[in-house]
């Protein structure tokens, strides 16, 4: 690693040169969160308790950071190409994943040669070109420096007179061959709840947050952001429950913090390094910079900023105009008999009982290219209070296997709600409706029945 000529900048942290070895000892800044100094006068102090002193503050900002912020680049650290050989990493500061400041005052270049100075091993065929692929890290790193003299260990038989008085804090950059790790993402349940995370085959956790989700989803609009903020609670409550401090070694030796020293790097960027062999050596091409899979971390200001915008789309005005409280029909919720001839469309308040006849269309798709869309019987249409549903009879079951159903919020005969009389607003989570001209709830899938029907007949033939 070495300073980039062109626009460094000297160091103000007091380290003329680099450490050499006897300098960099890191233990040398204490941890002790939980343990604090206890004075009294006539007291005699000595090293052990001048540590205690500095780790028991420095320790709890440390555990601060790890839990409650957690790893990323709070600023700089911009990540650009330099010449043919070297990348280049500006001044900038960020957490670790144990909670320590990561800042690095000067601009920095590495050189990628070491990268690529042997040709990977071909399995199938000799190839003249290849990539390499590495990660970019901030580690922390610590300097001893500005000896002072000191009074002589009668028990040090070196019998040295001087020793460090400062503990100098800085970013080490290196490259580690391969591809970034991706981050670790903790409160499953509430990344399901909001919908950044899927949910797995064999996932009970993922399972309890998207039913958490369809609760909110399927309240009435003036009433889902209380139950939202509801099923939040539980849901946080439940992923911090099983939260754990990472191990050393097993899960006997744990420590205060979400991940160990080996993983506490704060990942930069990901570099792409593509090389040819010309005349049995190896030459870079190209360099390519990926710094999107760096975590950042975004002031409380920010933050805030932004929770206001996204919670427009839950407030509305005292008055209704921007919802008229119409009843939604729970989509998700939709059941077609396993004869497919009765449909049962929940919804999400009481309806007007003469305005549901007559008010749902269903259609069916044919899969041949030649076929379209077929118009089914409907038998008769209803409105059930105890299921609080639609209720459709058909004539038959759906001729083809995409059906296609349209519950009318709109036009001269909208389904209207019992209180307040507002017509349907559509689906559950979709535009809000006022109180002259709702939506239309359009719901789409695929009838199982029609389906194999369909392939014993292709069978068949």
């Amino acid at each position: 690693m070495n300073r980039c000529d062109d626009d460094a900048t000297p160091t103000t942290t007091g380290a003329k040169t680099p450490c050499d070895c006897e300098g960099c000892r890191g233990g040398d800044l204490p941890v002790n969160p939980f343990v604090a100094l206890r004075v009294a006068y006539g007291m005699l102090l000595g090293e052990d308790d001048f540590r205690v002193l500095m780790g028991s503050p420095r320790g709890k900002q440390m555990l601060h950071s790890a839990w409650l912020h957690g790893t990323g680049v709070v600023w700089g650290y911009e990540v650009t190409r330099s010449g043919v050989w070297d990348v280049k990493v500006s001044a900038g500061l960020a957490l670790d994943g144990i909670g320590r400041e990561l800042i690095n005052e000067a601009t920095q270049c590495l050189d990628v040669r070491d990268l690529v100075s042997s040709k990977p091993k071909q399995t199938e065929q000799d190839c003249s070109s290849w990539t390499v692929e590495a990660c970019l890290v901030a580690e922390f790193d610590s300097c001893l420096t500005a000896p002072v003299p000191t009074l002589a260990d009668p028990c040090d038989v070196t019998r040295k007179h001087d020793d460090f008085s400062r503990v100098v804090e800085r970013a080490r950059l290196s490259f580690r061959p391969g591809c970034c790790p991706r981050p670790v993402r903790p409160y499953h349940r509430i990344r399901v709840l909001l919908g950044l995370a899927d949910v797995g085959t064999d996932d009970p956790a993922g399972q309890q947050a998207l039913a958490g989700r369809r609760k909110a989803a399927a309240a009435a609009p003036d009433e889902r952001a209380e139950v939202l903020v509801h099923v939040f609670r539980r849901l946080a409550a439940l992923d911090a429950a099983e939260l754990r401090p990472a191990s050393e070694s097993g899960d006997c030796f744990l420590t205060l913090f979400p991940v160990t020293e080996e993983e506490s790097a704060v990942v930069l960027a990901c570099v792409e390094i593509d090389v040819r062999e010309r005349d049995g050596c190896p030459e870079i091409t190209d360099v390519r910079i990926d710094s999107a899979v760096r975590t950042t971390l975004l002031p409380t200001a920010t933050i805030q900023e932004l929770a206001c915008g996204l919670a427009a789309g839950l407030i509305t005005d005292d008055r209704g105009h921007d919802d008229a409280g119409g009843p939604r029909v729970i989509g998700e919720r939709v059941e077609l008999s396993s004869d497919g001839r009765r449909l049962v469309l929940p919804v999400t308040a009481a309806l007007a009982r003469g305005s549901v006849p007559g008010s749902v269309g269903i259609t069916s798709l044919s899969a041949d290219k030649a076929g379209g869309w077929v118009v089914e019987d409907i038998y008769d249409t209803k409105y059930d209070e105890g299921q609080q549903a639609i209720v459709v009879d058909l004539a038959d079951r759906p001729v083809n296997h995409l059906v296609r159903v349209v519950v009318r919020g709109t036009g001269a005969k909208p389904v209207m709600g019992a209180a307040p009389p507002v017509p349907l607003a559509g689906l559950v989570g979709g535009p809000p409706g006022n109180e002259h001209d709702g939506h239309d709830a359009v719901w789409t899938f695929d009838h199982v029945v029609a389906a194999q029907d369909d392939s014993d007949k292709e069978a068949g033939r």
